[in-house]
């Protein structure tokens, strides 16, 4: 039988959307891997619409398999895909926060600091643009949906079209907000006259009315319209926070939090009135709890209507865990793509059985690589494609020369986490603070080996100085850097959720060379 060699095998891309761009739809969907823990039936009912999910653990490649799933029948089914970093830039972000100020004026805001304060609403700009987004997406069909000659729906597109410009132009489709000045918006009076619409107006000459009222009217003509077959879906991704130390994170925090609510409230309109519109959104765990800690009550919302999507496997044979599957997936994928009968056992195939000299099985060893996240796997395998492309078994040369490289690739990723509440400076401090250190410690070894750095290393100063040690070990154990050693190894990543500050310290085993940790392991 014939193997495929290590360069033929699609084993993906460590961003998602990288992926669909670069395999297209159809490869995507051959070498998606459902995730046990989620009910795709749900997330297109409409039962489900908020996923959660850590970096890496594939929120995109899920919402792009639920549009390959829509797209088998396009005369019925719509979609629309928005990605939170790519099409909402900076000023738009900021137009959105503004919009919640209707008392401040617009070039001053601008030349101001951006607003933090947490009781704004910024959820009617959110559902206004996704308003926008839905009759957009709807304006380049002639029917389904709604029914388009209603007097409601001849309404609503008017308006759309005359404060956002002709909708289903490639120019307006992204634009997220009309621009405003101090909260109102000019509306040439032409272009509505027809729709017969009530408007308050703030000026004598009736050209300026508030957002606020327009949004609800927006909303009142959004929620009167009449029902008819077929379905849209509108995916919302890359919900994400800018950097905790500066003012975006503050705006952002509020951004989101909103669209949260947008979400719900759209969607409740939606499931009132019997309408075939489904809003699903990705959002990284991490901005959950980030909104949770400043106290913003959202917590039903996400119990009623999300799902977080969970790799770990407890117990039950370590050929049948998630990550695993999804590897053998990709590979038996790949050898149909080349017209290869698929290999009975791919282990057996394509892999040695044991590494290492203590013979440690290969699924064992793979899986001890990993953070529980496809990404990991996608960036081992890419890395040992990318040395070894030639070969048709991956061996124990494959791994050991991709550790370093691995290595590090996770390490960058790692400090986006960590600059996400310290600052560059802090975070080359905390690389220094672990490189060298002996393995286990307690927190009193780690903070002596602070203390001996801090007067050598001006980034480890600022760190003890700013911080204190819990804080950092306990920052280091939620993202998954440092675990409990002992019988019975405690990492976040495998469901363990508070480091144990009485038990040993160890950094976890891919990282381990990368700090050039000395290991005295009893």
């Amino acid at each position: 039988m014939q193997n495929l060699q290590i360069k033929d095998i699609y084993f993906g891309k460590i961003d998602g959307y990288n992926e669909f761009l670069e395999y297209g739809q159809d490869t995507c969907k051959g070498l998606f891997y459902e995730f046990p823990n989620i009910d795709i039936s749900r997330l297109l009912d409409g039962s489900t619409y908020y996923i959660f999910g850590n970096k890496g653990t594939g929120k995109t490649m899920l919402l792009k398999y639920l549009e390959s799933i829509i797209s088998e029948n396009p005369s019925q089914n719509f979609s629309e895909f928005i990605r939170f970093k790519r099409d909402v830039d900076e000023e738009e972000r900021n137009q959105i926060k503004r919009s919640a100020l209707p008392n401040n004026s617009f070039e001053e805001i601008i030349d101001s600091e951006i607003p933090t304060d947490f009781t704004l609403d910024c959820s009617l700009a959110w559902q206004v643009y996704l308003i926008k987004v839905i009759v957009s997406r709807l304006s380049r069909t002639e029917y389904g949906v709604f029914d388009r000659n209603t007097e409601s729906w001849t309404k609503l597109y008017t308006l759309l079209n005359a404060i956002y410009g002709e909708l289903g132009a490639d120019n307006t489709i992204k634009k997220i907000l009309p621009k405003m000045r101090r909260g109102n918006l000019e509306i040439d009076f032409s272009k509505i006259a027809k729709a017969n619409l009530e408007f308050e107006w703030v000026d004598s000459e009736k050209k300026s009315v508030s957002f606020t009222s327009l949004a609800k009217q927006i909303i009142n003509l959004y929620s009167v319209l009449t029902p008819v077959e077929d379905k849209i879906y509108i995916f919302i991704d890359e919900l994400e926070l800018a950097f905790k130390q500066t003012k975006k994170y503050q705006r952002d925090v509020t951004l989101i939090r909103d669209l949260i609510f947008a979400i719900e409230y759209l969607s409740d309109i939606n499931r009132t009135h019997n309408f075939n519109v489904f809003l699903i959104t990705a959002i990284r765990s991490e901005v959950y709890k980030n909104i949770i800690s400043k106290g913003l009550e959202i917590n039903k919302t996400i119990h009623d209507f999300g799902v977080t999507i969970s790799w770990e496997q407890k117990g039950g044979n370590i050929r049948n865990h998630p990550l695993l599957k999804m590897l053998e997936k990709r590979i038996h994928f790949s050898e149909s793509k080349l017209g290869l009968e698929p290999s009975p056992d791919i282990w057996e195939t394509y892999f040695i059985p044991y590494i290492g000299n203590n013979k440690k099985e290969i699924q064992n060893y793979i899986l001890d690589q990993t953070w529980y996240k496809p990404r990991d796997i996608i960036r081992l395998f890419t890395v040992i494609q990318r040395l070894h492309g030639n070969k048709n078994v991956i061996d124990q040369e494959c791994f050991d020369t991709a550790r370093k490289s691995y290595a590090e690739e996770s390490w960058i990723e790692f400090e986006e986490f960590l600059t996400v509440k310290y600052s560059d400076k802090e975070v080359e401090g905390i690389k220094k603070s672990l490189t060298g250190i002996q393995l286990p410690f307690s927190v009193s070894d780690f903070q002596h080996h602070l203390n001996s750095k801090k007067d050598f290393f001006d980034e480890v100063n600022e760190l003890v100085t700013k911080r204190k040690t819990p804080e950092i070990l306990k920052d280091l154990y939620d993202i998954g850097i440092i675990g409990n050693y002992g019988s019975t190894s405690r990492f976040m990543f495998k469901g363990d959720t508070d480091i144990d500050p009485i038990m040993p310290i160890t950094i976890h085993y891919p990282l381990i060379k990368f700090f050039q940790a000395s290991i005295n392991y009893y």
